[in-house]
């Protein structure tokens, strides 16, 4: 099937992909930092004629090395980072079997692949029954929730649409964002969804819940969702589940727990506490591309409530795809928001398959160990002010020498200078009170206590020289 030039193409490929992994934490460039320019004469232009694949391998090392390196130690910016190799190659695996997960008949083993996940994963969670299905994103998780919350309070709204546009959700203040974009898709309207303030560690405040929930009730509106949180972005923490399950079942409301970043908690002995109640729950999102080491996208939904699935989401298909044969009720598409959908399952399933149980505990764990140990590095930093540790997210600030210069200020020039070394990467956040800080995260399990002592002495000279010139850079 391979010609001579497109079987040495494959190969001079895997061996750059090769020592791309290889070279990974022998390089001091985490962020290649070039400006939009630069980028764009970086870039070639479309053409009718194409291209060798000679030049697309050039082309590919190009790529490479002017993109983020997402697999770096000092990659801590984002919610997701490392690399793991049985993952990996699930990711190409499924890209080479290119499958649709929409039916069984085309998707036979790796259907059964993603239910086998779905299954253990509502075993962890403490789900005597239910189902769940993957899905392209945490964000997507929440949406879906949504519409199974709405379904769950009346099948029909699928067919006659909102009698009215009354329903509430609530969410924390420090909820995730997706919850506000899926109030305007479902047609609920941001309005509609309702911050609960939270407390100094950024929990949801229960009494709060009850109160504004009661309020609703009384002004005639309908509390449909409370939308909790285990290890929000910012803070890390965890709402009290227990009793806003209490107050759920009293008001007969949906309660769904967005553990996106949380859920790893499970694959914990030390954390696991932090998921108390979580059996209570309605629904739930997990995230296995965040601190378990699969790539991006490896997302689920999961619900207590089996059919609910089907009830939202189900609707044609039926002339051309969902034919009735001996396997149709192994179908996933006619329960999923997608009708094309990857097989991502296979990256989580080798990943697992590989570590096993036990090997992902001890992931957790390392995570878990470095984010302890990095707020104790930074406690003792003179010039570092702690802000907030929970989970594993470290929250600081770096101090100027020079009182008079802001804090807030000072921070946000030292974090892009860092940006402008491209020697890590650390994203910041700001509380609601203004205060500004690094955001320091460890969803990385290439990460070592050697790599957090370097970030910080990092961080501290980009500090010196901040001092030094002013304010630097970001492209250089």
């Amino acid at each position: 099937m391979l010609n001579s030039n497109e079987e040495k193409f494959l190969n001079d490929v895997f061996l750059t992909l090769k020592k791309y992994i290889q070279n990974n934490d022998h390089t001091e460039t985490v962020n290649p930092h070039r400006t939009i320019d630069e980028l764009k004469n970086i870039l070639p232009e479309l053409d009718d004629t194409g291209v060798s694949l000679d030049e697309i391998h050039q082309e590919l090392e190009v790529i490479l090395s002017q993109s983020v390196r997402t697999i770096h130690p000092l990659f801590l910016n984002q919610l997701f980072g490392g690399f793991d190799v049985a993952a990996w190659t699930g990711e190409v695996a499924s890209s080479l079997l290119n499958p649709t997960m929409a039916t069984f008949e085309i998707a036979p083993l790796l259907t059964l692949i993603e239910k086998r996940l779905v299954k253990e994963l509502l075993s962890l969670m403490s789900f005597e029954q239910g189902e769940g299905i993957m899905v392209t994103g945490g964000s997507n998780s929440n949406l879906l929730s949504i519409l199974c919350a709405r379904s769950h309070y009346n099948p029909s709204i699928r067919q006659t649409g909102f009698a009215h546009n009354y329903f509430r959700i609530y969410v924390s203040e420090d909820a995730h964002y997706s919850f506000d974009k899926a109030v305007n898709i479902t047609g609920i309207g941001t309005q509609n969804l309702i911050q609960v303030p939270t407390n100094s560690r950024g929990e949801m405040i229960p009494e709060e819940l009850e109160r504004i929930i009661a309020t609703d009730l009384r002004d005639g509106l309908t509390p449909l969702m409370v939308g909790a949180t285990f290890g929000t972005t910012v803070l890390g923490a965890f709402d009290p589940v227990e009793k806003i399950a209490a107050i759920c079942e009293h008001f007969k409301v949906w309660l769904h727990v967005d553990a996106a970043w949380g859920g790893a908690a499970l694959f914990s002995k030390s954390a696991r506490h932090l998921t108390r109640g979580l059996n209570l729950a309605d629904s739930v999102t997990f995230d296995a591309h965040k601190t378990m080491g699969a790539p991006l996208i490896t997302s689920f939904f999961l619900t207590k409530h089996q059919g609910i699935l089907r009830s939202a989401n189900r609707g044609g298909g039926t002339e051309y795809l969902f034919h009735e044969f001996d396997n149709s009720d192994w179908d996933t598409g006619t329960y999923s928001l997608q009708c094309g959908r990857r097989a991502d399952a296979l990256k989580l399933w080798l990943l697992w398959r590989s570590q096993g149980t036990d090997g992902l505990i001890q992931r957790t764990e390392h995570l878990l160990d470095l984010a302890n140990f990095a707020a104790h590095e930074v406690s003792s930093n003179t010039r570092m002010n702690l802000i907030h540790h929970h989970y594993l997210n470290v929250c600081f600030q770096i101090k100027p020498l020079r009182t008079s210069e802001n804090l807030n200020t000072f921070t946000l020039k030292v974090r892009k200078g860092l940006l402008a070394s491209g020697r890590a990467m650390v994203n910041y956040a700001e509380r609601a009170d203004g205060t500004i800080f690094f955001r320091l995260v460890f969803p990385n399990h290439l990460t070592e206590k050697s790599h957090v002592t370097e970030l910080l002495k990092i961080i501290t000279e980009t500090a010196e020289l901040v001092e030094l010139h002013g304010d630097l850079p970001l492209y250089s």
